[in-house]
Parts: C-alpha cells; structure tokens; sequence
C-alpha cells in the first residue's frame, strides 16, 4: 500500500482546493483544507494487472511537449481540462446533492455484474480502466462505453506517477488512452493517478491531454477484502461508504473492479445505492452526466434540460430561414452538439470539430446529428453523411432514396464505428454496422428518428409515436396518446436504465423503462427538433 504524498498536498494546496470547488464542492465538511490524504492500493502488480502472458502496448510518439497540448497525445472528445486536481462529484441543476460512483483498475471479472447492478437501479457511473488491463478484456471495455458510462484512464500498468520521470508519465498516460481509443474510438477525458499519487508535472501533462484528474473523497478500502466475499468484509465496506459519505454533499467513492477480483464490492454495492438514493443524492458519473436525463431543443435553438446539465443554446442566434434540426450528446463531456438546417454545428461543453455549413448542395437541409467514436455525423436529406472528429465515413445513401423520400434519421453503431441511415418511409441502410431490418409503415405515416439501442440494435420512431425495435428491447410506444394535432419527432435512449423516451413536435415527451422528467412549454407556433439522453 502507498501513500498520498503529503508534501505534494501542501504544494498544491491552492490548486487542489479550485479543483474542488469546480467539481461541486461546497464548504464545511467537503472542503478539502488538507484533510486525510487519499490511500489506496494494493501496491502488489498481481493484483491490479491481468494475468497470462504481457500484452504488447500501444505505440506511442514521443512527448511533444511539456507546454503545448498535442493534438497526437490529447483526446479529441474532450473539453479543456483544468490544471489541478478535482474531489467531489459534478454539481447538478437546483443544487441538489450529487453522488459519483466509481472503479478502478478495471476491467475484471466483477464488471458484468457492476454494470448488471447500476443498469437495475437506474444509475450511472465512471470506470477508471487499467490499459493493460482493457488490452487483456476489451470487449468489457467496448461493453461500458456502449452502455454509456464513462470511460476513464489509470495509467497502462498502474505505477507510482510520482516516483517516474515525465516522459515516463506522459507514457503511461498515452498508451492507455491509445488503447481506449482503438478500442472505442475515443480516448478519455478523465484520469485518475494510481494510489492518488500526483506532482505538477502530472498534473500539467493531464491537462495537455484534455484529461481532468480526479481522485475520490471517499474511500470503501474495498480493496483490503482481497478477494473475499465473507459478509465482514462487506458490511465494512458498506460501513465506509455510508460514514465518510453521508457528511458529504457531493461525494466521489472509491471502489475496484480488479483482474483478481472484488466480490465483496459487488455485493455491498445495492446497500451502497440504496442509501444514497434514500438520501435524496443524484447519480452522476466524473463529467456530470445521469444518463437519465434528456435534453430537448427546438427549431428556434433553445435548449431546455431534465435531469440533464444547460451548457447554452442557440436560441435567438439562428439566422433568419436557418432552424435547428437536431441534438447530439458529447459522451465524455455530458455536453452537446447542436446543428442547425444550414448544417452548422455549434459545440455547448463540447468540442468543436467542424460543420456542413457551405457544403450542403443546392436545396439540400441537414436533418439529423449523431455523436460517434469522439466526434459526430452529420445527415443530410437527401442522403448524404459529413464525418467529423473521430466519426468515421462508411458510405451514405445519397442518389438511392425514392422521389419524395427524405433521409430522416441517423445512428452510430458504437460496436462498431458505423451508423444507420433512416429514410422517411421507414427504410434503413446500415454502414459497417449490421442491418436489422426496416420499419413497416402505415397509411400517412412516416420514419422521424432512429436511436442505436444497448442490445446492439436500433429502433425506429415514426409520426404516429409507434416504436419500432429492430435487435433493440421493446418498451412501449405513444402511439394513441400523443397530444391533439403532436407528432412523434424525436428518440432517445437513456443510459442509465436502457430504456428510451419519445419526443412529441409539441413538447411532450414519453418515458418508457426510463425516468419521467418532464416537458417542454413552448410557443404556440414553434416545435421541438430533437432530444437526448445524457
């Protein structure tokens, strides 16, 4: 077991502090006035580390500067990160009390059933993976990602930070954000240093690469079970969670998720949730998104949240003839993208990684966005896809749609990397992602939106609020309960719970298997474009 080092504590004690406080936390019992030092461990490399034979590392270019953010070493999805260290988790809308659960040196043989506890209660939470580690098991990582929890990196093989060089750092931290973005498609916007080591070289290089460090404020030491499942060891763990937590008000709780193993977390963790929720506490993963909370945007461009942190719209600045047309969520960030009909994007919490605007042909209006592998697609109507960031271009359905059908909707394939295209009669292409089938319409009815589902399929929303589930699960639909002259515009899945919610033109908006937040009031005469799930 190491250490926090102390002195490193009192040196950043300015730095540490404004991390705090940016986090969410508030004065009294989360200040962190150079409280306990964080400890975590084991410090013994079989534990943390996969075992058989060593997987080979990424490649990784040299530090290409101590100074200068590098667009080879950064993570294109990412916000600027600050420089310091963060605590406490993500304030959230109304000042409500915020809780982060999260596991590091993942992932293990207890993810599956991490995930299959957090997806039962509705929450979310942040996995703090080991590269080495996600080399040896990457189909759990592509499972966390595609599942919508928030992916982040504890170096490739878990060393004391303050005890290497910087190009050493810079290393570890490279070669598991390399291995994350292969793996995924995007690298990592959050970093967690092994044992809450850190010096302000790390905490510069973090930076450089649009990396938050975040440590933890509370500690469950589920590591010292050791593997053990005895009922002692988690009702201590419980115990921990629930003394050094309640005070708080926005607590960030340090758990494991091993190669050797922690059953004992596993089973402390519904009591864990249970408490918290008992408490009134929101669930938010490091960058503060609930994955069960949506945002709503109208062609006007405003923006209006549930459950789900503002960061700005487009309301009043769109030019006279240009609407909004649709919303896609920044996974890392919880921020968003926002396209208008013109086929500019506008970044909110985000990245901005470029715009259709001047490319459209003649005639042509964007119709939909879609964030993928770091970055997002853009659709056009008459069929043709704009890739930006990390979203990759696989083909497009331009000069293949019938007369008078319209390209309506498009989902990324997080499996994958690919996407389906949704024309207005209900008809879908798929592009290096499996086909599943088109959606069979009715008399006057028409496709309006398209989700990509957990199950690794999609569903398929039409005008009359009929969900149709192609390789996805079936929840419900609105159809016959959409409000007096609405249509059923837009789609979105949720995160925490899998489930979806079905936005009306008007602003009603339907959960099924997904939590109820609330509608949109909106002048008469205006209507919504598009939601999402954060």
């Amino acid at each position: 077991m190491r250490v926090f080092n102390k002195c490193v504590v009192s040196a950043l004690t300015a730095v540490t502090v404004l991390g705090a406080m940016a986090a969410g936390a508030v004065a009294g019992p989360d200040a962190i006035a150079g409280g306990p030092p964080p400890v975590e461990g084991p410090s013994d490399p079989a534990a943390v580390l996969a075992g058989g034979p060593l997987v080979a590392p990424p490649t990784v270019g040299p530090l290409a500067s101590m100074t200068l953010r590098s667009a080879a070493h950064g993570s294109a999805g990412c916000v600027a990160a600050p420089n310091g260290a963060s605590f406490y988790a993500p304030a959230v809308p109304g000042g409500a009390k915020s809780v982060a659960l999260t596991f590091d040196d993942g992932p293990g043989p207890n993810t599956a059933q991490i995930i299959a506890l957090l997806r039962q209660s509705g929450v979310t939470g942040t996995f703090l993976n080991i590269g080495a580690n996600a080399a040896r098991f990457p189909s759990l990582v592509r499972q966390e990602a595609a599942l919508g929890y928030q992916v982040g990196n504890h170096t490739w093989d878990h060393p004391d930070m303050n005890t290497l060089s910087a190009v050493s750092q810079a290393k570890e931290m490279d070669m598991a954000t390399a291995e994350q973005q292969s793996l995924i498609g995007w690298g990592p916007c959050v970093f967690r240093p092994p044992y809450g080591n850190y010096n302000p070289t790390l905490l510069s290089l973090a930076q450089q690469r649009n990396m938050r460090v975040f440590n933890w404020s509370v500690d469950t030491e589920d590591w010292k079970a050791n593997g053990s499942a005895a009922a002692s060891w988690v009702n201590r763990i419980i115990s921990l969670a629930e003394s050094e937590g309640g005070p708080q008000a926005h607590p960030v709780i340090l758990m494991h998720n091993a190669p050797s193993g922690d059953p004992a977390t596993v089973a402390a963790l519904p009591t864990i949730i249970r408490y918290f929720q008992s408490r009134g506490y929101t669930f938010v993963n490091l960058a503060g998104s609930q994955g069960s909370g949506y945002q709503v945007v109208t062609t006007g461009g405003y923006v209006y949240g549930f459950g789900a942190a503002g960061y700005g719209s487009a309301g009043g600045k769109l030019a006279p003839g240009v609407s909004a047309a649709g919303i896609a969520a920044d996974p890392e960030t919880g921020g968003y993208w926002l396209l208008s009909s013109d086929g500019a994007v506008t970044a909110y919490h985000a990245p901005p990684l470029g715009s259709a605007a001047g490319k459209l042909p003649n005639g042509v209006t964007a119709t939909a966005i879609a964030a993928s592998h770091g970055g997002y697609l853009v659709l056009a109507s008459d069929g043709g896809v704009y890739a930006f960031g990390g979203a990759a271009y696989h083909g497009s359905v331009r000069g293949q749609l019938p007369k008078g059908v319209k390209a309506a909707g498009i989902a990324a394939d997080a499996a994958t990397g690919g996407y389906w295209i949704l024309a207005s009669d209900g008809w879908v292409a798929g592009f290096a992602a499996p086909a599943k089938g088109s959606a069979k319409l009715g008399a006057g009815e028409q496709a309006t939106a398209i989700a990509a589902s957990p199950q690794g399929g999609y569903l398929v929303l039409t005008s009359k609020g009929r969900a149709v589930a192609l390789g996805a699960a079936y929840y419900g639909q609105a159809a016959g309960k959409l409000p007096g002259g609405a249509t059923a515009i837009g789609l979105a899945v949720s995160p925490a719970t899998g489930g979806y919610w079905i936005l009306a033109s008007n602003g009603w908006v339907g959960a099924y298997h997904a939590p109820a937040r609330g509608a949109v009031k909106i002048p008469a005469g205006h209507r919504t474009a598009g939601i999402i799930g954060i």
